[in-house]
């Protein structure tokens, strides 16, 4: 539900999200900070939601390693916010940092092909 004249989250965005399903490597930087997998369950120029490892927090830094084939790149973040579903499962919300003009064409191509899956 939401409040008369407040607009709701979608509506903030400055980016549209794409449902998507693949896996990345997250790794936390400036803590002693692990190689994981983890599920990115959607994804926009902006940013990007994933299934959060038990340590994940706000404010953390982290990188994204993206393996998409003969491609592989990597995303630094900010998680603004973690969620979970009520069944045990969190959620991480990052922002994308440091993005450059190659970095920008590399999420264009990755939202583009998942938009189209």
């Amino acid at each position: 539900m939401s409040t008369p004249g407040v607009p709701d989250a979608a509506e903030r965005r400055a980016h549209p999200r794409v449902a998507s399903r693949f896996t990345v490597i997250c790794r936390r930087l400036g803590r002693s900070g692990v190689h994981q997998y983890v599920d990115v369950l959607d994804l926009s120029m902006g940013g990007v939601r994933i299934t959060a490892p038990p340590a994940l927090q706000l404010g953390d830094v982290v990188e994204l390693t993206v393996d998409e084939g003969s491609d592989s790149f990597e995303l630094s973040g900010l998680v603004v916010s973690t969620s979970s579903d009520g069944d045990e499962a969190r959620y991480g919300h990052i922002a994308f940092t440091q993005l450059t003009p190659s970095t920008l064409e590399h999420i264009a191509d990755l939202v583009d092909s998942k938009s189209q899956a």
